[in-house]
């Protein structure tokens, strides 16, 4: 299986408080927080060994309270999704399988309503009908997962390097090899006690 770029950005929030929540309840705690003008975004080790996306979801609702927003990402090949969380809560989930007709049947609703909340959750930043477009030529293929979501992340105001965070495995080579990004990136976990040895 192709290794997943999966990752959740938290609005309206802290590297320092999701840091805590995380260790508090991450079993095994072993990821990453890197800083993105204002926003953080996690990587877990586990839910990247495993392709775990029901972990990624459940531990961005766990950590997304007191008004914070936790959009996750997961990119896997062919397949990608995408699910909203806010103050504890779970929000919308919208995946794109293309080998399953049931999941394609119920994708533009799902893809509506998460455009409908990023609409909510962020009135100033977001484009409706630019989302809608994205959307389709994802679904079409004519953007890649990859672009389309960060022009969405631009939207949200997030910087455009966010795809270099979102896979586990390559950010101690990028700490290795350029330590000035050190004070971006906190480990967390089992990758703090790795990285101070």
């Amino acid at each position: 299986m192709t290794s997943p770029s999966a990752c959740t950005l938290f609005f309206h929030t802290s590297v320092e408080e999701i840091a805590v929540r995380y260790e508090e309840i991450a079993t095994p705690a072993n990821g990453y927080l890197t800083r993105l003008d204002g926003n953080c975004l996690l990587v877990d080790a586990a839910v990247t060994e495993t392709a775990d996306w029901a972990r990624q979801i459940h531990l961005a609702t766990q950590l997304c309270v007191d008004e914070v927003i936790a959009l996750s990402i997961f990119i896997v090949g062919d397949l990608w999704a995408l699910a909203l969380a806010r103050d504890g809560q779970p929000g919308p989930v919208a995946a794109f399988t293309p080998d399953n007709a049931k999941t394609l049947e119920l994708l533009p609703n799902q893809l509506l309503t998460i455009e409908r909340t990023l609409v909510d959750l962020f009135p100033d930043r977001v484009d409706a009908g630019r989302i809608d477009e994205l959307f389709g030529a994802m679904i079409d293929g004519a953007v890649t997962p990859e672009e389309g979501i960060g022009e969405i992340l631009d939207m949200l105001g997030c910087t455009p390097d966010w795809q270099r965070w979102s896979w586990y495995e390559t950010i101690p080579e990028q700490l290795f090899l350029d330590p000035d990004l050190t004070h971006r990136v906190t480990p967390l976990g089992d990758a703090r006690e790795l990285w101070d040895e």
